[in-house]
């Protein structure tokens, strides 16, 4: 959970149980500024960093050590979301998107994707293909009815209308000729994560 305001810049890695202070980079401060409602407001973030050791003066000087942020990766509010709770162990990619809503996750062999009307359709035979900036995930339904499924993540910065977070790739889903867009965010697995 990352806090900013006047004087104040901590994150609290979901494995530890002390705070760290924080250099931050532009990226990360102007998710901040757009999913907080305001200063001192904990948001949720998957960060890179480097960790140091604490400054020797100055309002970090407190801290069990720094965390200098090289790059984000993606900002949630607090009160939405999984935060440190969501499962990305064996995922490459998670995506979702709105209007209609849509949720699917990567795994190295299958595509599971969730709508209203079908809460579950998994997709085999995934077949990652690389692109400019991102990857294009193929495959094809395993229901009765055979539906191919295109996804493509552009790592860009994309903002979900609907709750405000921020991400680092947009999702542009082709299902059976029905194209969708919204955004995805990396799992542990995603090819090139570090």
């Amino acid at each position: 959970m990352l806090v900013m305001g006047p004087e104040v810049r901590t994150l609290k890695p979901c494995t530890e149980q002390t705070e760290l202070w924080v250099i931050p980079v532009e990226s990360v401060q102007r998710a901040y500024d757009e999913v907080a409602e305001e200063a001192y407001q904990p948001v949720f973030v998957e960060v890179e960093g480097v960790r140091e050791a604490s400054p020797a003066a100055g309002f970090g000087a407190d801290y069990s050590g720094q965390l200098r942020l090289v790059a984000l990766l993606r900002a949630e509010s607090a009160e939405e979301g999984f935060g440190c709770g969501e499962e990305l162990t064996d995922v490459l990619f998670k995506a979702s998107g709105q209007a209609p809503f849509w949720h699917l996750r990567v795994f190295t062999e299958q595509i599971m994707l969730a709508t209203p009307d079908i809460p579950q359709t998994i997709f085999l035979g995934v077949r990652p293909t690389p692109l400019e900036s991102g990857w294009r995930f193929e495959s094809l339904s395993t229901g009765p009815e055979t539906v191919q499924l295109r996804l493509d993540l552009t790592r860009e910065r994309c903002s979900d209308a609907m709750t405000g977070s921020v991400y680092t790739w947009i999702a542009t889903l082709d299902i059976g000729g029905e194209v969708r867009r919204g955004c995805g965010w990396e799992g542990e697995l995603a090819p090139g994560r570090r």
